[in-house]
């Protein structure tokens, strides 16, 4: 079996201090600094949308030029 490669997160190594959850205690992904930092970071961006292409969660519509997700329109 294939072991999976995580050197597209080595950048999360020189993160600042963030919080992950609101000052109430609450969690909201969505509202999540650290969250926020680690999207920003390039590699992961590059890797979450390789990710969606490798397993055909996403496609190219070459009629639109844009990329959709693989059940749009259905």
């Amino acid at each position: 079996m294939r072991s999976l490669d995580y050197t597209f997160l080595k950048t999360a190594k020189v993160m600042p201090p963030l919080r992950h959850k609101n000052r109430t205690g609450d969690f909201d992904v969505m509202n999540s600094d650290v969250c926020e930092w680690l999207i920003n970071i390039p590699e992961v961006r590059q890797k979450v949308f390789d990710m969606a292409i490798n397993k055909k969660y996403i496609k190219y519509n070459s009629s639109t030029g844009k990329w959709e997700g693989a059940d749009y329109g259905k």
